[in-house]
């Protein structure tokens, strides 16, 4: 693996989710350079890790969803700036929040809302689709109100090869097959993802624009992010892969941290 490019004047960020490690430097809000890992081999193997982060940088942050790879990422950003910054329900910019128990919300969801919020306006729903499908809704005036969680991709196909004795491991096709009838195992269930995650996700996210339209008298933006945000691509209106990394530095930014 290649260790990423140094730039004094970006920012590091790193954000841990359940299945990848995605980590990159930001300079003025953009992605300049970015790498990825698996979060089961950053907890086996931190010295990866370590070795494929760039050594000067003006500052470093992270969000964490992983309470065992907390530690490592901590102590790893430390070495390089000294004091880095975490994101938390305290600390995530002036992004108002209100869900009764701030507490519990994920850390990569809080950056995902910021990021709309300073990016692309409110109202606005963030899907964010990796081991687990995410819709988090931001207000005009009350910021971060709530979501919808429901398995992703990938957790569903999991899911059937472990419950069903019979039925082996695919993987989700990038375009669709030739007919919506399939002539194998493997076949019926890449086509069940392929047409029906999307119109699951087209399905919430219509009653959730529904209900946010109590809330706002204005058309909401819906912004995808995630690594499998390319399966439902028609339903919205901005799609950044970036919009986790950027809500991490937006957040450091306000926090007077660079």
């Amino acid at each position: 693996m290649q260790k990423m490019t140094n730039d004094e004047d970006s920012v590091l960020c790193v954000d841990v989710g359940n299945t990848n490690v995605r980590f990159g430097l930001l300079s003025e809000m953009k992605v300049i350079n970015s790498w990825s890992l698996l979060t089961e081999d950053l907890i086996a193997n931190p010295e990866e890790f370590i070795c494929l982060l760039p050594r000067k940088v003006e500052a470093t942050a992270f969000c964490s969803v992983v309470p065992a790879a907390d530690k490592i990422v901590k102590n790893a950003l430390r070495t390089i700036t000294g004091n880095p910054f975490r994101l938390t329900h305290d600390n995530c910019g002036n992004l108002p929040i209100s869900y009764p128990n701030p507490e519990i919300i994920g850390q990569d969801r809080l950056a995902n809302s910021l990021a709309a919020q300073k990016l692309y306006g409110t109202p606005a729903v963030v899907i964010d689709i990796g081991t687990a499908a995410t819709f988090d809704i931001v207000s005009s005036e009350g910021g971060y109100e709530g979501g919808v969680i429901v398995p992703g991709p990938q957790v569903f196909i999991e899911c059937l090869t472990q419950k069903a004795a019979l039925i082996q491991n695919v993987k989700l096709p990038e375009s669709p097959l030739n007919e919506a009838i399939g002539r194998s195992t493997s076949e019926a269930m890449a086509l069940g993802l392929f047409y029906g995650f999307p119109a699951m996700i087209q399905g919430i996210l219509e009653e959730v624009i529904v209900s946010l339209g109590v809330i706002e008298d204005r058309k909401s933006e819906v912004i995808l992010t995630g690594g499998g945000a390319f399966r439902v691509g028609k339903i919205v209106t901005k799609h950044d892969p970036d919009l986790t990394l950027k809500g991490i530095a937006l957040a450091l930014q306000e926090q007077g941290f660079t």
